[in-house]
């Protein structure tokens, strides 16, 4: 299993701006980032399902698709370069409206839970995560999904948290397009690497 690449993966993931990202900047503008905790911590937990179908998903299709790793790597190549595409050739100038955000720490839990665990791209992306990382799943062990879980959950917690300081700190500049496009054209970069590292996965698999 190559963790760096698995981190990077988790990392560049959860920058991407997303259903989880412009929640976490909204409750942020409108709460501060304290009462945020309550809301990365339930997209944390909102996650956490997801990871673990994804490998156990993984597991049943080695042991019964063999070629299934040469195809989900190959589309996550092309998914990873669509969305460097999209970011760096239309950069948005605005961020979307979000429904309204009400109630003390409880409720945000549950609408950070609610919006990763309602987001449909989340297994696909773990998928390709954990092809791209090689994490090992012929035999699933504690160790192995311990930092598989360690770097996910970590990642999203970190990145959100991020997120809900920039938040606090630059409510104004938040709003500002030319601040939008920017931080659209530094994640189509970084979905561009990602593409790299995923296309030399797919030639390796080709080569084996």
């Amino acid at each position: 299993m190559n963790v760096s690449v698995l981190i990077t993966a988790c990392l560049t993931a959860s920058l991407s701006p997303g259903p989880a990202a412009l929640s976490t900047i909204e409750a942020s503008l409108r709460y501060g980032k304290r009462r945020t905790f309550w809301h990365t911590l339930g997209l944390a937990i909102g996650e956490t399902p997801h990871l673990f179908l994804s490998l156990f998903g993984t597991l049943w299709l080695e042991q019964h698709l063999p070629y299934a790793q040469l195809v989900i790597a190959g589309a996550g190549t092309a998914y990873f370069f669509y969305l460097g595409a999209e970011h760096l050739l239309r950069p948005r100038s605005a961020l979307p409206e979000a429904a309204g955000l009400e109630g003390g720490g409880w409720r945000l839990f549950c609408r950070g839970a609610w919006v990763n665990f309602s987001n449909p791209k989340t297994i696909p992306w773990m998928i390709i995560i954990i092809q791209a990382a090689g994490v090992p799943s012929d035999a699933l062990a504690w160790s192995t999904t311990g930092v598989f879980l360690l770097c996910t959950l970590g990642s999203e917690i970190s990145v959100m948290s991020f997120y809900a300081f920039v938040g606090d700190r630059l409510r104004v500049r938040l709003k500002e397009p030319a601040t939008i496009r920017l931080v659209d054209r530094v994640t189509g970069l970084l979905w561009t690497v990602m593409g790299l590292l995923m296309g030399s996965q797919v030639w390796q698999l080709l080569r084996a």
